[in-house]
């Protein structure tokens, strides 16, 4: 006797609303979805208890006749393709034909629809699978569905269910996704008879993004638009201040539909790869758009993840996309500044400190006055930025500023020179402002105290050091012209299997960047030569921690390898110990000032910190 069986249509349905339908997010996922398909310019959902209780989607879209009504609950019955040609070139969000049968067979289901050009509705009563009633009903031109209780024939599933406030924050990140990704559609979610988001028709996604993520959050975003091979990026990226803790935030979007892709969040790792600390998020809401036959969307039944015929050039695009709206960055001044207490906080905040962390918004630098001008024997013309010295810098003849404690300054104000206030005429740029502070001390051996026309600015000596020697070592590589400095004994560098194979196929980036790398046999390899600024010491142990991360990349971005190895070597290159005259405190600003990204290090530490007059005078109770 055969064992084999077909499974009834009840057990079939129930087996795919569990891949369909995880929870009640999935099930307003999936209605909204239709709404928009429909043709939908409104749309309201309702939820009571988390979804739990009810769920219910309206919308003012095109509606259905009896007979669509009756067909659409059927399994794999759908408006949207038709042959096998339509599923390699979907455009609309639904196309499976199988999220109103799986919602159908694990809750209380009510349907409502009417055309615009018929005197009346359609309703069907559906439960837990069962057709109970087909019926003339009066309603709203559009579709209405209402869902309740959800997996109340599944009980061990509904134990799996998080609490009533969880669950409806997944449903308001899921309205809101779809509120972003179609700002011409008035959106509106109300839990528990409670009004949590509201969105109107935008002509424009920066008003959307006003309305669902806050003006401060908006500020804190920087512009994107780039095209290339057919492929457009568009949207918005936070400033590289502004980070999260998770990827929550990076929103993608393809073809109009909340997305994720491994690719693209590669992407945007590489692009902020230098501006960002390790383990932090910038938020984006990006926009991807392509035509329909080089991306895959029929990947897994909720349509979230998605595949790129062209996976490479799709992650190079988002980098040189994000890319390039963060270099713009480089010509607005936008120094690290400490909050007001009194004013209201940014998300994530701290408290006021002077060791305030990178997580503060970055916000613009006012304008500072060019440095008082010094004797002839004081300022002499320094090298560019590739020129720094190959060790460590040491005190030159010059008495080193760096002390213990802060470096004493004048006891009264009359005893600085005056900072001329600017004009519209001689307002410096902003290439000058980090050029024109004016260096009074030092603290800790570690910062640089500045002070600018409206502030006092705090300098991390070391993060600047590593910015400029990164984009040297880089720039030096692109024009082929990197100093070598030979070892005066060759180290050899015994490796593991992996870690050997992984620098044979990077021995190319090596070299391009001024390093002197050879095969010396089996898993040994043979350091010849290093770059101009790298140390002599600990050469194994840095190549080591530059394997480590180069063993975390994967196909996308242009030239990883280059970044990954400079971004390591300039960690190692610049010790905490390391000691700056005057003369070597003033060429290191003129550098950083010369530099593309001079805000953060090329691990993403802020280089620069800014304190107001005004928040000082504050602090000493000061009237304003």
């Amino acid at each position: 006797m055969s064992i084999i069986r077909i499974l009834p249509a009840e057990v079939a349905n129930r087996i795919a609303a569990g891949e369909v339908i995880e929870r009640p997010a999935s099930v307003v996922k999936e209605l909204v979805e239709n709404a928009i398909d429909g043709g939908a310019t409104r749309i309201s959902v309702l939820t009571e208890d988390g979804g739990r209780r009810t769920i219910q989607v309206i919308d003012d879209g095109t509606g259905m006749d009896r007979d669509d009504a009756l067909l659409c609950i059927e399994a794999h019955a759908t408006s949207k393709i038709r042959d096998t040609s339509d599923v390699g070139q979907i455009r609309t969000l639904g196309f499976r034909g199988e999220a109103l049968p799986s919602i159908s067979s694990v809750s209380r289901f009510r349907l409502q629809t009417r055309r615009k050009e018929d005197p009346v509705g359609t309703e069907i009563l559906i439960e837990n699978g069962t057709l109970r009633d087909v019926a003339d009903c009066g309603c709203a031109p559009g579709t209405s569905v209402r869902v309740g209780h959800l997996f109340g024939n599944l009980p061990a599933r509904r134990k799996f269910l998080r609490g009533a406030n969880t669950e409806d924050g997944h449903i308001q990140e899921t309205v809101l996704l779809q509120a972003l990704a179609h700002p011409e559609i008035a959106f509106d979610l109300k839990a528990n008879g409670r009004e949590v988001l509201r969105a109107g028709h935008a002509s424009e996604l920066r008003a959307r993004l006003g309305m669902l993520m806050g003006r401060e959050t908006l500020e804190a975003m920087l512009p994107v638009d780039y095209e290339e091979g057919g492929v457009r990026v568009h949207g918005f990226v936070a400033k590289p201040g502004f980070t999260r803790s998770s990827r929550r935030e990076q929103r993608i979007f393809v073809n109009g539909r909340p997305a994720s892709a491994e690719i693209v969040y590669y992407g945007l790792r590489e692009a902020y790869a230098t501006l960002v600390l390790k383990g932090r998020y910038p938020p984006v809401v990006l926009y991807i758009e392509l035509p329909p036959d080089r991306v895959d969307v029929n990947v897994h039944p909720s349509k979230r993840e998605v595949r790129f015929r062209d996976t490479r050039f799709v992650g190079q695009v988002v980098s040189a996309a994000t890319g390039r709206a963060l270099r713009q960055l480089a010509g607005v001044p936008t120094i690290v500044q400490l909050p007001n207490p009194s004013a209201p906080q940014p998300v994530e905040a701290q408290p006021f400190r002077l060791e305030q962390p990178l997580e503060q918004q970055r916000l613009p630098l006012h304008t500072l006055p060019a440095p008082p001008p010094q004797p002839e024997t004081e300022a002499p013309s320094f090298p560019p930025p590739q020129s720094f010295p190959p060790t460590p810098m040491l005190p030159t003849a010059d008495a080193p500023v760096t002390t213990t404690a802060p470096t004493p300054v004048p006891a009264t104000t009359a005893d600085l020179p005056p900072l001329p206030s600017p004009t519209a005429e001689d307002t410096p740029s902003p290439r000058e402002e980090i050029a024109g502070l004016r260096v009074v001390g030092t603290l800790q051996d570690r910062y640089l105290i500045a002070e600018g026309l409206q502030g006092l600015v705090l300098i991390d000596k070391n993060a600047a050091h590593r910015r400029v020697l990164f984009e040297a070592l880089l720039q030096a590589a692109d024009e082929e012209k990197t100093p070598q400095q030979p070892l005066l004994i060759p180290l050899t560098l015994e490796l593991g299997h992996d870690d050997a194979k992984l620098m044979g196929r990077s021995l190319p980036s090596f070299e391009h960047l001024g390093f002197g790398i050879e095969h010396f046999g089996g898993n040994t390899y043979l350091v010849t030569a290093v770059p101009t600024q790298f140390p002599q010491t600990e050469i194994g142990t840095v190549l080591r921690d530059v394997l480590d991360d180069l063993r975390e990349r994967t196909a996308g971005a242009p030239r990883p390898d280059d970044v990954r190895i400079a971004r390591a070597a300039c960690r190692h290159a610049v010790r905490p110990s390391d000691t700056l005259g005057p003369t070597e405190i003033r060429r290191l600003l003129e550098d950083l000032a010369a530099a593309e990204m001079p805000y953060t290090c090329p691990d993403g530490q802020p280089v620069l910190v800014n304190i107001p007059f005004r928040e000082i005078d504050k602090r000493f109770g000061r009237k304003l």
